[in-house]
């Protein structure tokens, strides 16, 4: 969190030895989802924590493999869930899941941070970028192409391109992301409860996925 100067303000962590990676982690969060990866300091990341700088080279021997170890233990986790639904006896269902799993992900105080390092920042750092796809992005869309493909093969969903839908489903629920950042003060966007934002979303992608209708050439409301 920071203060009206911008300064993020230290967290008060006891300093236990077992604890010290986690408040690292937990730091480092909140100083590369503010700052980016760039601008984000070990100085600042310690002071956060509550430890010295050189605790951290104790734990991660680079800014590069703290945010890697970040990822890890902060990101992947909360996307593990994600494919359960992948055996729902029903694609319909199962995309349901992935997409509530995924919409309380996406919800989080710091989802919007991790969006821009994506989008905007981890391209120029190469390896770090490749390391995201793999943990992150790959693990997620491979999840979803499934449920897609198996809808398909059941008839539940009409014949398409699950990598093309996998990346316009991915890419409603990050622009809302960004244009609820952009727009967080806005009467209309406070009004509308966050459940019925995702039911919105759950219903305008089941209705392009329906099969279409071979008598009318259109798709079943």
């Amino acid at each position: 969190m920071t203060d009206e100067a911008g300064t993020l303000e230290p967290t008060k962590f006891r300093r236990i030895p077992e604890e010290r990676p986690g408040q690292i982690l937990d730091a480092a969060v909140t100083v590369f989802t503010d700052r980016g990866i760039a601008a984000a300091k070990l100085e600042e990341i310690a002071t956060l924590a509550g430890v010295s700088k050189g605790t951290i080279y104790l734990y991660f021997p680079s800014k590069e493999e703290l945010f890697r170890e970040v990822v890890r233990q902060k990101v992947v986790p909360l996307l593990a869930h994600a494919d359960e639904g992948v055996t729902a006896e029903s694609a319909t269902v199962a995309l349901q899941g992935y997409l509530a799993h995924y919409w309380r992900y996406m919800d989080r105080d710091d989802a919007e941070g991790w969006v821009r390092l994506a989008l905007l920042e981890l391209h120029k750092f190469p390896d770090l970028a490749q390391f995201y796809r793999d943990e992150v992005i790959n693990q997620s869309n491979a999840a979803l192409i499934g449920i897609i493909e198996r809808g398909i093969a059941a008839g539940e969903f009409r014949p398409t391109d699950a990598d093309a839908a996998v990346m316009m489903i991915k890419g409603i629920l990050i622009t809302h992301v960004i244009w609820c950042g952009a727009h967080s003060h806005s009467p209309a966007m406070r009004a509308k409860p966050r459940e019925q934002i995702l039911h919105d979303i759950m219903d305008f992608v089941l209705h392009a996925l329906r099969p279409v209708s071979p008598a009318a050439g259109t798709i079943p409301a």
